[in-house]
């Protein structure tokens, strides 16, 4: 399965205003039991555990049982591959309860049954980021992975093949379908590669349809924009209904005082990040609400303060279901949203981590 091993040069097609990851770009993400990640090329998992006739098993779990106590909100991780999930389990002495991998349509495989096992080994909970495009394409107009192909059933093989390895695997995965459509930076968004948005909920619920009708039933599914920002498309349109998605999240991310893609921005707490969004996407349903990517720089302030601080914000939203964070190197940008390397930042995880409320009956299911 892929990561976001091909992002970093895709992020100049986000067309965020100043404040995008600030004040007025909210994100928020959603459901309670997937996790996710964005913002730049970085190495794909299956660099760890490979697909096709050269798998390489990946090795055991780390020494770290995870707890008992269900707490909440949940806590997940993406990293580029399952190796480096192993290391951010031996450093911070935790387990994240969710682990998210990216997997793009061209690839046209089905479900690896090895990263998943693997994800269930080390206790967490397999979230895929299902995207139909080819990431090796620097450009979203990709006339191939229009939304008019979904409609047309040109996919209709793959979608059944990978529902089918999705149901034999038996154990409850999330899928995110084509995130952030709400830019411009896709080939599925309904404003870019000859779409229309109407398209975009039509194709989220012919997919949906094809796991149905094929008895498929250990998926949640996940609808998570990007964070609203001046210029991205209305969200209402783009809803599939709450009868096709499970959870609702969103992606943003605190880049600090920097200048990207034309655009300044500035440090913001995670309320400055999120809040807006929250706002929105509740008018819309009342669907569990999850962050889908989050991280921090230290560029303008200190990563582990923020770190602790959204932790301990976030265990007090009572309406939040969980956060993933976007544990990865942005190489295109410089900016690196680790955890596990500065030891200021790892004691803020772990502590945020163990503090989290306890709550009665599974967050995650097995």
């Amino acid at each position: 399965m892929d990561t976001r091993a091909s992002r970093a040069r895709r992020r100049p097609y986000r067309r965020r205003p100043g404040r995008l990851l600030t004040g007025s770009v909210v994100a928020l993400a959603s459901l309670v039991t997937y996790v996710v990640v964005a913002s730049g090329r970085v190495p794909d998992p299956v660099a760890a555990v490979p697909a096709g006739p050269s798998v390489v098993e990946p090795g055991p779990p780390p020494a770290v049982v995870p707890p008992e106590i269900v707490r909440t909100p949940v806590l997940g991780l993406s990293t580029p591959t399952i190796a480096e999930l192993d290391d951010f389990i031996r450093t911070t002495g935790t387990v994240p309860e969710v682990f998210d991998v990216f997997e793009s349509w061209s690839r046209n495989r089905p479900l690896d049954p090895v990263v998943a096992d693997a994800v269930a080994a080390r206790g967490a909970k397999l979230s895929i980021t299902w995207e139909p495009w080819d990431p090796d394409v620097d450009d979203p107009r990709q006339p191939d992975y229009a939304l008019r192909t979904i409609l047309r059933g040109e996919h209709d093989a793959y979608i059944d093949r990978f529902a089918d390895s999705v149901a034999a695997y038996g154990r409850p995965v999330t899928i995110r379908l084509m995130h952030e459509m709400n830019g411009n930076w896709y080939p599925w968004s309904g404003t870019v590669n000859g779409n229309r948005v109407a398209e975009f909920p039509a194709a989220w619920r012919h997919v949906h349809d094809r796991f149905t009708a094929r008895g498929v039933t250990n998926v949640e599914w996940l609808w998570a924009p990007n964070a609203v920002y001046t210029g991205s498309a209305p969200l209402a349109p783009l809803y599939p209904g709450d009868e096709y998605v499970d959870a609702v999240g969103v992606s943003n991310y605190n880049w600090g005082d920097d200048r990207r893609d034309g655009w300044n921005t500035s440090w913001a707490a995670f309320g400055e990040l999120f809040d807006q969004s929250f706002a929105e996407l509740r008018t819309m349903t009342t669907r569990p609400i999850w962050v889908t990517e989050t991280a921090s720089s230290n560029r303008g302030g200190n990563k582990a303060e923020w770190l602790a601080a959204m932790l301990v914000e976030a265990s007090a939203r009572p309406d939040l279901a969980g956060i993933i964070w976007f544990d990865h190197v942005d190489k295109a940008r410089g900016v690196d949203w680790r955890i596990e390397d500065e030891p200021d930042a790892v004691e803020a995880w772990r502590r945020g981590f163990e503090a989290r409320p306890a709550v009665t009956g599974p967050v995650v299911p097995d």
